[in-house]
């Protein structure tokens, strides 16, 4: 039998977003002669899929008491009662596994538990303290009300939870406490997976984009934090300063919003969109599973978040596929993943006209936008590999353990 610490990867990010690729990319460089993974996900989706197709599905625990989201719709329509009752099912289905840890806990020989997500850090710490196993979170994203602040918080302070690892000092700061668990270590991405001279395109032939025509793109969650309705606004000012040159401006965003968010904030872009006259600038593709083949046919990156967005992969990907990107300058990851003024433009927080302007600008120079695009999949290769990441997260499986990193 393998003598190697058995790690408990808990993850409900089921659908590959940014928690599941980073997860993912974890799992690829994981040392498999230091620690054995198993990995518990509510069901096999896109993200597990990806662990199959590349030989990484191995000690998988597919439990569906642990919902993707507590919002998991048990009952088809019902409106209030449902979702109340829905919630409350879900809630009896997470108490019901931790309660049950125990037993399932000691039958996979788990030494300790890692935590990918807000969901999976509440369980683990509460698996953590009943079982009297080590607990590490990773921080992926900054609390947005008090309440949540303060239950995470109280978690964190707890003996089981031995190390936090936060993707940004941004996210480390929502922690006013246990600093001595902390450690900030970046989002990372394989930039062999995300290589533009190895990426054939589809955006321009799908969708019948002429030659010339500059595209501006977004990929993520299409919920009202990310901003995209001030991207629309940024992007009819960007039209207007670029004016009527041949092949003109498209605006591509890649994405959907997620079934457990209230209302179809898709649907408001697209009526935004139309209220605006854009409708020919404008192009959503949905849910991709891949954005690589949509990225390739990018010239600009546009990131609209003007909330604190902890440290959003989608600026990493874009950024190695040499993209210059377009952002906010709002409090958050955002600022500590791009070079103002050498891998992209961030801009005064919600300034659409300023953001407007920065994208006017790269598609009228298309050498700085190439200088800017080269520094930034240089920086990605620098500051945020896949497999650097991945000997942090055995480093702190280690020092929870209380054991000094295996080399």
């Amino acid at each position: 039998m393998d003598s190697s610490p058995r790690v408990l990867f808990i993850n409900h990010s089921i659908r590959d977003g940014g928690p599941g690729k980073s997860l993912y990319y974890i799992l690829k460089f994981l040392g498999r002669e230091k620690l054995t993974p198993c990995v518990l996900i509510p069901k096999d989706d896109v993200f597990s899929e990806r662990l199959r197709a590349t030989g990484l599905y191995e000690n998988i625990i597919i439990d569906g008491r642990f919902p993707e989201n507590l919002k998991r719709p048990w009952f088809s329509g019902g409106g209030a009662p449902a979702r109340i009752a829905s919630l409350v099912l879900n809630i009896l289905d997470l108490a019901s596994l931790v309660i049950t840890s125990p037993v399932w806990l000691r039958r996979q020989s788990i030494d300790v538990i890692y935590c990918n997500g807000t969901q999976a850090k509440v369980v683990g710490a509460i698996m953590g303290l009943i079982n009297g196993t080590p607990v590490v979170w990773h921080v992926r994203n900054i609390q947005q009300t008090r309440l949540l602040g303060t239950i995470i918080n109280s978690l964190a302070a707890l003996p089981s939870v031995k190390r936090i690892i936060c993707v940004s000092g941004a996210a480390a700061a929502q922690f006013p406490y246990g600093r001595e668990k902390i450690t900030v270590v970046y989002n990372g991405t394989d930039v062999a997976d995300y290589d533009p001279a190895k990426t054939v395109g589809e955006l321009r032939d799908a969708y019948d984009i002429p030659a010339g025509t500059v595209v501006v793109g977004s990929t993520g969650r299409i919920v009202p934090r990310k901003g995209y309705d001030l991207f629309i606004e940024a992007a009819a000012v960007a039209i207007r300063e670029y004016g009527e040159r041949e092949g003109g401006l498209k605006f591509v965003i890649v994405g959907d919003t997620p079934y457990f968010f209230e209302g179809d904030h898709l649907a408001y872009l697209k009526k935004l969109v139309a209220e605006k006259g854009l409708e020919d600038n404008f192009i959503f593709t949905g849910y991709r599973d891949d954005v690589r083949p949509c990225l390739k046919d990018f010239d600009v990156f546009v990131i609209p978040s003007n909330y604190p967005d902890p440290f959003p992969r989608s600026v990493i990907e874009g950024m190695s596929f040499a993209l210059p990107v377009v952002a906010f300058k709002a409090a958050g990851g955002i600022v500590e993943a791009v070079d103002d003024g050498v891998t992209g433009i961030l801009c005064a927080p919600g300034d659409t006209e300023e953001m407007g302007n920065a994208i006017a600008r790269l598609a009228l120079d298309t050498g700085l936008g190439k200088k800017m695009g080269e520094a930034g999949r240089g920086r990605v290769i620098a500051k945020f590999s896949a497999e650097a990441v991945a000997r942090e997260v055995e480093k702190n499986i280690f020092l929870a353990l209380g054991r000094p990193p295996e080399k």
